[in-house]
């Protein structure tokens, strides 16, 4: 900044005559008035446009802001010297002021000379300011240019101060800093802390200069620092040390690849020779007596072809390749070398030719590896090309070659060749909720079951992901079925891993040569589409190819694009099915079922299209938009109780396991406006082990009200622990159990042990299936106060239900 005239001002006055009056007084001086303003808002809006060379202010200004906190936020923002001048002078007033770090504080009224006088010391600091901000600018400058830090320590303080570049002390802390002699310390590695502070101490003894190394940790990254430090002062009040630290981290571990660069030679696993440019032997490493067997003493001087009958030097212009300026001056390849045994042995050599600076070959660098565990490990690799890596079961390649030389010699002794295509059960959901680690344990222990149950003659194999094939050889239908059952069986039987206890089930599908097929492709996919009839009738079962399954394939493949379709295009409907009090028949909640009527197929159970729905992913998309529909139906609906009715949705466990789950049920619920506390989610028994993984999900879900039930209980297989731990509002009973309830104690007792088990639980229960009156009437007798099915209504669309619901409510009033 220039102090000579004319001098840019800015006016801060909100006294229209005063502010007048000192603008004449300053023009009269020479000084330019850049602009007149009443209120610290304006000061601040329009300072970068006036560009003032110095603001006189006012304190008491019109506006929220007055003159002390608008000079401090110019101060901050562009360093423009603020003198104020005001009426008032009380120690409060300057004790503000003096935070704003002003350049001047005038008492209105002032004598003009005196005001004159102000201004020009004000910018004569302000010159000083600049003149001392750009040195320390070049001094940054410098320090960046050459990254490095800059530390003082002051002994009588025990305080250290820092700038630059000192990230190998205080990580991305801003410069500059001070703090503490100990918190510095602190940041030196612990075996180098005592060496630093007593090299500083006896350089502060002898007021001299030292020179050092030592480690830091800053952000948990280690760094080697080179500090140069020099004391100053004699007096113990002003004694200080200032250093200049750089890291030399890398330059450090520059020097050291280049001290192993030396020592490589000596150290490698590979043989190494130099030779001069008659290809005759100068150096040798240690790997080269190692491998060859011949001292490196024995060997200075002589052909390393003929040494080691490499055969190089018999082949017509092999070196001449290498000399060859236009060519890469190197060759590699496998050969087979002498050791001084007289033993052969094969390796991988390379060699190449060095040039010196005039583009001449001055020598020949060979390197040589012994092959010998290079082939061994090949057959190794051979075996891992053809086994599984995670099962150790051959793998497809394998299996394929195998099935075509089993059907060949089927073919020529004219005998059957069996194939089962097996595929584990609710694998995806243990993989995607316990793990891949647990998923992987699962496998290869199924892997050990499998070739425990199955003959020396059988072959299996791991095709990737939970399926697994059996080639069974000569086998009549009855043996395969028998084989069938044992796989089955020992799938079954639980899996103990990570503390847990899992229970899974197999789908196996057959196919026989050449009932099914003579070729392997045709058969394997017979076996494939017979594993999915398998699993399409209800899984853990083994299932003959027969020729109208690949129709059923097909139609499966066209049901689920029908139902995509479906989805797109509102080509589905959501049912409500009454729940009652058994009690006295109060309809108090609805459950939501999904229907599809196709335009082509009619009317489609969910028996059919919900499972396919399940194995190709469409399961999510469905359920969240009737978790949508069924809200925006029910919402608002009383029950005959005069409560809001309550709403069961089922949620499948490919839904409970996205990780936005609980997120897009609370959007569901915001954009309907459905009572959280009156929704209902009915998860599957088999899905409870997902649900012990995903407590927070649960958790989650609770905390918003909404109650959680399990259905179709007593199907699969429950752990009562994890009943008891988790926040189960209600139980519903299995169809299956009501059935024959009126005929059957047995019935009657698992009913009563469900009850019994609801009631120790504090869970609610209900059955579903009721169909007779009878049953209701056991149920009731039993102890269960509530139900659904037939006997009280069908599902019924939204519009058919809300009249069912009024004819109910009518009754009520009638009775």
């Amino acid at each position: 900044m220039n102090a000579s005239l004319p001098v840019n001002l800015m006016l801060v006055e909100d006294e229209r005559v005063v502010a007048f009056d000192l603008k004449m007084q300053l023009q009269s001086f020479g000084y330019r008035v850049g602009a007149v303003l009443a209120s610290g808002e304006q000061a601040l809006l329009r300072l970068a446009e006036v560009a003032p060379d110095l603001v006189l202010m006012d304190i008491n200004l019109e506006g929220s802001l007055d003159g002390i906190e608008a000079a401090i936020q110019i101060q901050q923002s562009h360093k423009v010297p603020v003198v104020f001048l005001t009426a008032y002078a009380e120690d409060e007033t300057l004790k503000r002021a003096l935070e704003s770090r002003p350049f001047g504080y005038l008492v209105k009224p002032c004598e003009a000379r005196e005001l004159h006088a102000t201004i020009q010391m004000a910018l004569a600091r302000r010159a000083v300011e600049i003149t001392v901000e750009r040195s320390e600018q070049r001094f940054k400058q410098a320090l960046d240019a050459a990254s490095l830090g800059i530390l003082e320590w002051q002994p009588s303080s025990m305080v250290i101060h820092g700038d630059g570049h000192l990230d190998c002390l205080f990580g991305d802390r801003k410069m500059p800093l001070d703090e503490p002699w100990e918190a510095f310390l602190a940041r030196v590695d612990a075996n180098d802390r005592e060496r630093v502070a007593t090299t500083l101490l006896d350089a502060l003894k002898r007021d001299d200069s030292v020179r050092m190394e030592f480690v830091t940790n800053a952000d948990g990254r280690s760094c080697l620092v080179e500090a140069h430090a020099r004391a100053y002062g004699n007096d113990p009040s002003s004694a200080r040390i200032v250093g200049i630290l750089q890291d030399v981290t890398k330059r450090r571990k520059d020097e050291d690849r280049l001290r192993q660069s030396s020592v490589v030679f000596r150290t490698t696993a590979e043989a190494i020779i130099i030779t001069n440019a008659h290809r005759r032997i100068v150096a040798v490493n240690d790997a080269f007596s190692r491998i060859t067997c011949h001292e490196e003493g024995n060997v200075v001087g002589y052909d390393p072809d003929e040494l080691l009958g490499t055969g190089h030097n018999t082949e017509a212009g092999f070196y001449d390749q290498l000399l060859d300026p236009d060519s890469t001056g190197y060759w590699q390849g496998e050969v087979t070398c002498r050791r001084a045994s007289g033993e052969t042995f094969p390796a991988w050599e390379s060699i190449s030719a060095v040039r010196d600076a005039s583009g001449q070959v001055s020598h020949f660098v060979a390197a040589l590896s012994d092959f010998t565990a290079i082939h061994a490990a090949e057959e190794k690799l051979n075996h891992l090309a053809h086994h599984d890596a995670l099962t150790g079961l051959p793998n497809r390649l394998l299996f394929d070659d195998r099935f075509e030389r089993a059907i060949e010699q089927a073919r020529r002794a004219q005998q059957r060749t069996t194939l089962l295509f097996l595929d584990l059960d609710g694998f995806k959901v243990v993989n995607d909720t316990l793990g891949h680690a647990i998923g992987d344990g699962l496998l290869r222990i199924a892997a050990d079951r499998l070739t425990r149950v199955l003959r020396r003659s059988d072959t299996i194999a791991r095709l990737g992901g939970d399926e697994f094939v059996i080639l069974a050889g000569s086998t009549q239908p009855e043996e395969a079925s028998h084989l069938a059952q044992k796989i089955l069986n020992a799938v079954r039987e639980p899996f103990d891993l990570g503390g847990e206890q899992i229970r899974i089930s197999g789908s196996i599908g057959i196919s026989v040569f050449p009932d099914h097929g003579e070729d392997p492709n045709v058969l394997m996919r017979a076996a494939d589409i017979a594993m999915y009839s398998a699993k399409s009738n209800g899984r853990n079962r083994y299932q003959f190819f027969t020729e109208d399954m690949s129709e059923r394939t097909h139609e499966r493949m066209h049901m689920e694009q029908g139902l995509r379709r479906a989805l797109e295009g509102n080509g589905l409907a959501v049912h409500y099915q009454p729940q009652v009090r058994l009690s006295d028949g109060v309809v108090f909640g609805v459950e939501a079922l999904v229907r599809w009527h196709d335009p082509e197929r009619g009317v489609i159970s969910p028996a059919r299209f919900i499972p396919v729905a399940e194995e190709s992913g469409i399961i999510e998309t469905l359920g969240i938009w009737v978790l949508r529909q069924a809200c925006r139906d029910i919402v608002g609906l009383p029950a005959t109780t005069g409560a809001h009715m309550r709403l069961a949705v089922n949620v499948s466990a490919r839904q409970f396991m996205r990780d936005d789950f609980v997120a897009r049920v609370l959007d569901t619920l915001m954009e309907t406006g459905f009572p959280a506390e009156s929704l209902e989610l009915e998860i599957t028994e088999s899905t409870l082990q997902v649900i012990e993984h995903s407590a927070g999900t649960i958790e989650s879900l609770k905390r918003l009200g909404i109650s959680i039930s399990i259905d179709d209980f007593g199907t699969g297989y429950s752990s009562l622990s994890v009943l008891r731990g988790l926040p189960i509002d209600r139980i519903k009973i299995d169809r299956s159990f009501i059935i024959d309830l009126p005929e059957s104690a047995d019935a009657q007792a698992m009913v009563k042990a469900m009850l019994t088990l609801g009631e120790s639980l504090r869970m609610e229960m209900i059955a579903e299936g009721i169909e007779r009156v009878e049953q209701s009437d056991i149920l009731r007798h039993l102890g269960c106060a509530d139900g659904q099915g037939f006997l009280f209504s069908k599902a019924l669309p939204a519009r058919e239900l809300r009249s069912f619901l009024a004819r109910q409510t009518a009754v009520a009033s009638d009775g």
